[in-house]
């Protein structure tokens, strides 16, 4: 049925698609935003604090502050 080549577009399609963290890598460092890196690192951070004060391991956060 179609015998055409695939274009260039299609050839991408099949290629194995990269991950988020990869994505966001490439990004800070094609556009030169280092300076995100603290932003996000914090953001994690906050975020991990989040999770680990909904378990059971809550008392042991406490003593950090």
């Amino acid at each position: 049925m179609n015998d055409q080549k695939p274009n260039d577009f299609e050839q991408a399609n099949q290629q194995e698609q990269a991950g988020l963290a990869k994505k966001l890598v490439a990004f800070l460092g094609e556009n030169k935003k280092f300076w995100l890196i603290p932003l996000l690192l914090a953001l994690l951070a906050i975020g991990v604090l989040l999770i680990v004060d909904s378990t059971s391991e809550a008392p042991f956060s406490y003593t950090l502050f």
